[in-house]
């Protein structure tokens, strides 16, 4: 039986490309900076976790679930735009609670993995959705959702999906290391950076969402749809 891996392939590319968790990593470390590194790492892992639940839960549910809520992806889109838009106006502003104490040695947690979920339940918003789950993502496992039949082809979709997140998890739970690698200076700048980012992904947002909302209203030269 042939197996054909590139639909995979091709998904785990798109994704991790959207997601960006290198490009992330300054907004985690905002998130968890006040945490014991034991706490930090195990953010990580569950945040992992999490985004593969999110993202698996919309590859099968997506469109139904949206629609019965009367969601559009347009909506969808231009509502994270503007969360987005407001993290990415902190980051340039130089407000970011990250600094070098995010380095400093923290307490020992008594309970880690009960501290770091009680974070978790706190940053699942912005940090989960939509700064790494955005519309992107969700458009982009909803549509290669559609290109998957028989359980083979799913199987592989959720394999890529699961070292989507798993490179996520890494990436994050070494931030301390990397951080140390930037520096604090080098930090900032790449907050600063990524705030920009952040602002103009958050524009790019909204353009996608009116752009679907006002067909020919936009010269499709500024749009990431069709």
């Amino acid at each position: 039986m042939h197996i054909d891996f590139s639909p995979a392939l091709s998904f785990f590319f798109a994704v991790i490309a959207i997601i960006n968790p290198i490009g992330n990593l300054p907004m985690f470390l905002e998130a968890v900076n006040e945490d014991p590194v034991e706490v930090q790492k195990t953010v990580a892992k569950l945040l992992g976790l999490t985004i593969f639940v999110i993202c698996a839960f919309f590859y099968f549910t997506g469109q139904p679930f949206l629609k019965m809520f009367g969601i559009t992806i347009p909506a969808f889109r231009i509502a994270g735009g503007i969360l987005l838009m407001m993290i990415g106006m902190r980051l340039m502003n130089g407000k970011p609670k990250f600094d070098n104490d995010g380095l400093a040695k923290k307490p020992t947690a008594q309970n880690p993995f009960k501290e770091a979920k009680a974070r978790l339940s706190s940053i699942i918003v912005p940090v989960a959705i939509p700064l790494f789950v955005g519309p992107g993502v969700l458009t982009t496992v909803i549509l290669f959702s559609q290109q998957a039949t028989g359980f083979v082809a799913n199987f592989l979709m959720l394999l890529a999906l699961a070292a989507v997140c798993g490179v996520i998890a890494f990436v994050l739970y070494m931030s301390r290391r990397l951080v140390r690698i930037f520096g604090n200076n080098g930090m900032q700048i790449i907050t600063r950076v990524f705030g920009l980012i952040l602002c103009a992904m958050a524009v790019q947002f909204v353009i996608d969402g009116a752009a679907q909302l006002l067909p020919g209203a936009i010269n499709p030269l500024y749009m990431h749809v069709e």
